[in-house]
């Protein structure tokens, strides 16, 4: 009898102290809700009334054009959506054969509709036109934004269905990319969108032999997700071996992320200069020592990243990095009073990246991603240029006043800092 109550009790005990963990474990996850609704709710309180008085532009150039040197293609780098959309509407306008659109978010607005109608008046001549969409990103797109001459399609729109719970339902497609003829292409950050036109990032138009990679990186896209009747692409031919702009693309469901690795070898390489622009900034922890071992071996390492961006809780966790960032040296400036959403990085005026990908993990190591790596001191230096245009908006962080930052914000960042592996 007493073996029994022996056992009784045995077996009892673990089942009490798993109950105990599991609440322990939704304590801690409810506190990490709450603190993120707090501090999610009070930042766009905030950014509503500086929204209001903001001024009424951003410094900023029209970057003259690289022309074809050092086996670089010809190149543009912009800087505004109002320029930006000039030249891709001109683009499309003169296309002949076909225009291949790829895009994260695309909002039946001013601005959206600016180039859908474009692509119509492309179409109605005869140009082949394909468009895919994120269905996140877009998920307020009319289902008839499109013409029926226009070949389109939303990817991988979530559904309330069991598989929404696989974790490659959270996949999104965050390219911006555009094709035209196979001889012009277009990739960045910037969305369709009046509100992400407005907002200060950067994209890049490409024309010359290296586009044909960016065609290839779209067809194959297009041909392993497109649904049933539309119709395929062709494989593209002749593309050069070795390039001086070089497509990185990250596919999740291949488990291939090669822009991390491109960040890494470059950062690992630099002698003289890393400037980083960046929207959402949380590196892991391999590449936060990447950064650090750049500044400690003498590198002027500077990070430029929006003052508030438009998720508050990527703030709270980007702030987390700072410390250990300018004590080793690193000089982080802060873009006011408009959104960067910049996807870019320039090392010892020598090579250069722009894209699609932030520095967070959701990129990294999640999204569909493209970037280019530019190796061309032609464009380094417009890169540059751009670079310290947009440092005469910013607010630099002082490690020492930062250091000082109220204890509840303290708190704050501490208490949310485990989330950082999720974003």
């Amino acid at each position: 009898m007493n073996d029994q109550v022996s056992d009784a009790v045995a077996s009892a005990a673990p089942s009490a102290l798993r109950l105990r963990l599991r609440r322990l474990f939704a304590i801690f996850v409810g506190v990490q809700v709450i603190g993120a609704a707090i501090v999610t709710l009070n930042a766009k309180l905030r950014r509503a009334a500086r929204e209001s008085r903001r001024p009424d532009d951003y410094p900023w150039s029209r970057l003259e054009p690289v022309p074809a040197a050092d086996g670089v293609d010809d190149t543009v780098l912009y800087m505004k959506g109002t320029e930006l959309l000039t030249d891709l509407i001109a683009d499309i306008d003169a296309a002949m054969k076909f225009v291949h659109v790829e895009t994260f978010i695309w909002n039946d607005d001013e601005s959206g509709q600016v180039v859908r109608d474009a692509l119509e008046r492309a179409a109605d001549r005869g140009v082949s036109i394909r468009v895919m969409y994120d269905g996140v990103g877009s998920i307020n797109l009319p289902s008839d934004f499109f013409s029926a001459n226009i070949e389109s399609f939303s990817f991988k729109e979530i559904r309330l269905h069991p598989s929404l719970l696989r974790p490659r339902n959270l996949i999104r497609d965050h390219r911006k990319l555009v094709v035209i003829d196979n001889q012009i292409a277009y990739l960045g950050g910037f969305n369709f969108g009046d509100l992400y036109m407005s907002w200060r990032d950067t994209h890049m138009r490409v024309e010359g032999p290296s586009v044909l990679d960016l065609a290839n990186a779209f067809a194959d896209f297009w041909n392993q997700h497109r649904p049933t009747g539309t119709t395929g692409i062709a494989n593209v031919d002749g593309r050069p071996w070795d390039p001086r702009l070089t497509v990185h693309r990250n596919d999740p469901s291949l488990g291939i992320f090669p822009i991390r690795g491109m960040y890494m070898e470059a950062i690992d390489r630099a002698q003289k200069r890393i400037w980083i622009t960046n929207a959402y900034f949380i590196p892991d922890r391999a590449f936060r020592r990447a950064l650090l071992d750049a500044a400690r071996r003498g590198v002027d390492v500077q990070v430029i990243l929006p003052q508030f961006s438009n998720h508050p809780l990527t703030d709270i966790l980007a702030h987390g990095t700072w410390e250990e960032l300018l004590a080793a040296g690193v000089r982080v400036f802060l873009y006011r009073h408009f959104m960067v959403h910049a996807k870019t990085c320039t090392i010892d005026g020598a090579w250069t990246t722009v894209g699609t990908a932030n520095l967070d993990r959701w990129s990294m190591l999640g999204n569909y991603e493209i970037n280019v790596e530019v190796r061309s001191e032609h464009v380094a230096a417009r890169m540059e240029r751009l670079f310290m245009l947009d440092k005469e908006n910013c607010l630099e962080v002082d490690a020492e006043l930062w250091e000082r930052r109220p204890a509840l914000q303290k708190l704050g960042e501490r208490t949310l800092r485990s989330l950082s592996p999720l974003l």
